[in-house]
């Protein structure tokens, strides 16, 4: 039996096509003996850093060495990417592309971002132009009967199949496959026709190879896991095509389109077998290589003469005096210190400082800030400077509980008014440029509610990708160009007017990728705290925690949702109970103080202006 790699695959984010799980092929992948496997979804990239990782966990827990070949199957524009009138420039040819290096990992992301950005029409597309400019590193395959030299066979025009394979072997030499698929139904319900236009393609293709010298592989263009999924998917394409299961001019398949095994494969193959050892042949061209890279952040302003370590200490000190005057508590000093000791010598003063940055001017913004979110309360260099008002003295909060030496940057949450958060995007968008910033993707799944019964399978259908949302608070910010980093694509929200751009990983993967996110939220009660503080010129961030009225206010049960608890609670009531109150519903104690403070900010502005704050609220 020949050893086989599967390079053409789609997951369930070939978005409405595939319901293929990441972890469940290459677990089926591993326990066939394959040595590999490649993703190769629909014009996108959204699975590669989920792949990636999964891989060397995998690895990581067995010991094993499975190689996860990254690519793309890409639709390849018939005119050129900038032709976008005519029926024919709609989608295009497909292309399976892999890389087989960093090189060609960066050209692929160039080339998939740039097929949404500068080429989309119906579906993003790239083209010759970009094939050629961004081909290093790249190994390319004809794909599937849907490819550029298979359609010219299909429309019996072997000229210019003939053309066009030389022009692929021009730029990608040895590197570039004929690429055979068998999908004969063994089923009455299935697409019947593909095969037979697979078998015409395939012959040409077989004799083309020997007169262009063109290597052979063979896929199966894999959209599901197992043969018994296969109801499963022809239930999406249902859903994609907004088609009845009995309509029978609907898109199906020849279910055939599992993840064959290796002895499968050879069954199917076995007369060709330089095609199933060619699979081989490619996988060993892949190297091993990372797509992980250090935080890269924009550089910050800096006085002259001064670096990064020397400014965050001055700032941090300038606010501490503010905080707790002169000269400083011993406490304070210490803590400062070794927080800063921390910070310093991890690299990360330039994180501390961009945060400085956009709050001050958010304040100059006239944005409403508010008092932290999770674990940043712990730090006293952020409470300095200004980016969360909750002391951790005050509360014995930990730095180590908001930053170790195991993560690469710790995550910092702020929440502004919605008008003040718009005002601070643009700003920020203003200070950095718009080429390093971008929103983030993040998937919507199937739920119960949403699939209809009356398809077979359908509850296999939940969990599986539904489409791509934006991420509702998350901001991906880099020291270059974003698209170096990770792939770009639209994606379109009832949110904004037109498609936003995002990065095509999500948070988490990001941070992997040298890319920080800023977590930018916003908040509806900033919103009433800031025209309700403004109509009666209070300065909310200094009111007392100890004040009777409001604190009544909690034990009259006046305070809805968990607050309510504190009604029944004993007397007398305070603000460290209401704490307590709160954190049996929060992950930590820190972001429970944040939270809580925020609620007695709210009640505050009840307790003693009551008409004012039942505006702001009306005003919503």
């Amino acid at each position: 039996m020949h050893p086989f790699v599967h390079l053409h695959t789609h997951t369930e984010y070939s978005l409405l096509d595939g319901i293929a799980k990441i972890s469940e092929l290459v677990d089926k992948a591993m326990a066939d003996g394959m040595p590999g496997i490649a993703i190769t979804d629909h014009a996108n990239m959204y699975g590669i850093a989920e792949f990636v990782e999964y891989v060397e966990r995998k690895n990581r827990k067995l010991g094993t060495s499975f190689k996860p070949i990254i690519g793309c199957e890409v639709y390849v524009a018939r005119r050129g990417m900038e032709q976008k009138g005519d029926r024919e420039d709609f989608a295009g040819y497909h292309l399976v592309l892999l890389a087989k290096n960093l090189t060609g990992y960066k050209n692929l992301v160039k080339i998939v971002s740039r097929s949404w950005l500068e080429g989309y029409y119906g579906r993003p597309r790239t083209d010759h132009t970009d094939l050629e400019r961004y081909h290093d590193g790249l190994i390319c395959c004809s794909a599937c009967i849907g490819g550029e030299v298979a359609q010219h066979i299909l429309h019996n025009d072997l000229a210019s199949a003939e053309h066009t394979a030389r022009w692929y072997k021009s730029v990608f030499g040895d590197d570039y496959y004929f690429e055979l698929h068998r999908h004969k139904p063994t089923v009455e319900r299935a697409n019947h026709n593909t095969h037979k236009l697979e078998q015409k393609v395939n012959n040409q293709l077989l004799a083309l190879s020997e007169k262009l010298d063109i290597k052979l592989i063979c896929a199966n263009d894999i959209h599901f896991v197992n043969e018994e999924d296969c109801e499963a998917q022809d239930t999406l394409l249902c859903i994609n095509s907004n088609k009845r299961y009995d309509d029978v001019s609907r898109l199906i398949f020849s279910k055939q389109e599992w993840l064959k095994t290796t002895a499968e494969m050879n069954e199917l193959f076995g007369d060709i077998p330089e095609a199933l050892e060619n699979t081989i042949e490619i996988f060993n061209k892949v190297e091993h290589y990372s797509i992980s890279h250090a935080p890269l952040l924009p550089k910050p302003l800096l006085p002259e003469g001064v670096d990064e370590v020397e400014h965050l200490a001055q700032l941090a000190f300038e606010g501490a005096y503010e905080r707790f005057g002169k000269p400083l508590p011993v406490e304070v000093k210490e803590r400062l210190k070794a927080e800063l000791k921390i910070i310093n010598r991890n690299g990360d003063p330039a994180y501390f400082l961009m945060w400085h940055e956009i709050i001050a001017a958010a304040h100059e913004l006239g944005a409403q800030v508010g008092p932290g979110r999770g674990s940043a309360a712990c730090s006293l260099v952020l409470y300095c400077l200004g980016i969360t008002q909750v002391n951790p003295l005050q509360f014995d909060l930990a730095f180590n509980d908001f930053f170790n030496t195991e993560q690469s940057l710790p995550r910092i949450e702020v929440e502004f008014d919605k008008l003040g958060r718009e005002r601070v995007l643009k700003w920020i968008v203003g200070r950095y440029g718009e080429e390093r910033i971008a929103n983030i993707a993040m998937p919507n799944y199937f739920t119960s509610k949403i699939i209809t019964a009356e398809f077979p399978q359908a509850q296999k259908l939940v969990g599986v990708v539904r489409k791509m949302d934006i991420h509702s608070c998350g901001v991906a910010l880099c020291e270059g160009d974003i698209s170096e980093r990770a792939p770009l694509a639209f994606v379109e929200s009832a949110e904004y007017e037109n498609a936003v751009v995002v990065t095509q990983y999500g948070a988490e993967q990001l941070k992997r990728m040298g890319v920080e996110v800023l977590h930018i939220l916003s908040s509806n009660t900033l919103d009433i705290i800031a025209k309700c503080a403004s109509r009666v010129a209070l300065d909310i961030e200094n009111i007392p925690l100890d004040d009777s009225k409001t604190l009544n206010l909690f034990r009259q049960g006046g305070v809805e949702g968990v607050f309510r608890a504190a009604a029944n609670e004993e007397q007398p009531l305070t603000f460290d109970r209401l704490v307590k109150v709160y954190s049996c519903h929060c992950s930590n104690r820190a972001h429970a103080i944040c939270a809580t403070l925020l609620a007695y900010r709210v009640a505050y502005l009840r307790a003693h202006y009551p008409a004012e704050y039942a505006e702001a609220c009306n005003n919503q």
